[in-house]
């Protein structure tokens, strides 16, 4: 069956830590502030912004939910078809288990077995863990990138779980991206099938 891949674009709560993260690679907060080093440590910080959040000197600081939001309406909006949900960050995995009480993950016990009986609503799963043989196609026909993985074959090899031999529905991939963010540069780099210097290097643009 057909793969479709649907762009969702949300807008930042604030786009402040963001300009100035971009402009002057440190954000401060009250009682903490994130630094980054050099172009590619600043990209992932830019990543990590659009997404709610960033790391910082102790822990992690959150920014706001708009992704999340966005994710809570389209699982409505999809009645709660079973979806695996695909994160970068620990701290977009520890919110999802903040918000989902019933959210499994692959290290639970018999999660693939179950996840393909269609007994597990939701799935976490991080592309470096979602890699080649890991076969999901019988629980379910909905992912949704909280954040996309920097490599064009992480990214095909997590859509490939599901999109797959024994697939017997169309398959729908949703892409959750900040507005004019890095999101949009990663998913250009992607499809471009460029490298991650060159995501880097455009979202200093």
């Amino acid at each position: 069956p057909p793969c479709h891949q649907v762009e969702l674009r949300v807008d930042m709560d604030d786009r402040r830590p963001y300009e100035t993260m971009k402009k002057d690679f440190v954000v401060e907060f009250d009682n903490a502030q994130a630094i980054a080093l050099n172009a590619a440590v600043v990209t992932q910080k830019l990543q990590q912004i659009a997404s709610g959040f960033v790391y910082v000197d102790a822990g992690s600081h959150w920014l706001g939910f708009h992704k999340f939001n966005a994710l809570d309406d389209l699982l409505d909006e999809n009645q709660h078809a079973n979806t695996i949900i695909v994160y970068q960050y620990q701290e977009e995995l520890a919110e999802l288990k903040r918000r989902y009480g019933h959210l499994v993950t692959l290290d639970h016990d018999n999660a693939i077995g179950r996840w393909n009986a269609g007994q597990v609503r939701l799935l976490a799963v991080h592309p470096k863990s979602a890699g080649h043989g890991l076969n999901l196609q019988h629980g379910g026909h909905h992912m949704v990138f909280l954040s996309l993985p920097w490599s064009l074959e992480f990214y095909e090899q997590t859509v490939g779980r599901l999109h797959r031999s024994g697939q017997t529905r169309d398959v729908w991939v949703y892409l959750l991206m900040a507005k004019d963010s890095v999101d949009e540069k990663i998913w250009g780099a992607l499809h471009d099938k460029r490298s991650v210097s060159d995501i880097a290097m455009e979202a200093l643009k």
